[in-house]
């Protein structure tokens, strides 16, 4: 598996995970416009990133964004590639998830030179 397959795999577990917690604490939610206002600040223009989930956030239901965030679809990659959901996973869960897409880099490596 090459890096870049490897990294939006992890990146979508990451947002599994996280799309789980938001479900089951709706108040996570202010999580993403939390960030988004902290990115803002003392920029005279912000990333065209920040501005689309702003946009999303505030013109999408909750469910359309979770979808988002649990979608393989090429338009969820690209989005998740800047989002503004971090902080809502531990530590500990982040860890444990590239963890588990490291072993499983070193293992498809292993495999491929037949060791």
């Amino acid at each position: 598996m090459n890096m870049q397959k490897r990294s939006d795999e992890r990146s979508r577990a990451l947002h599994r995970e996280i799309a789980k917690k938001l479900r089951n604490n709706p108040k996570l939610w202010a999580v993403p416009k939390l960030n988004i206002g902290r990115w803002k600040k003392g920029r005279k223009h912000p990333m065209p990133s920040v501005t689309e989930w702003e946009y999303i956030l505030d013109n999408h239901s909750r469910e359309n964004i979770l979808s988002v965030l649990e979608s393989d679809s090429e338009e969820s990659v690209r989005l998740r590639s800047s989002s503004p959901f971090t902080g809502i996973l531990s530590d500990i869960e982040r860890k444990e998830i590239f963890e588990l897409y490291s072993k499983t880099g070193q293992l498809k490596h292993r495999e491929t030179e037949g060791v």
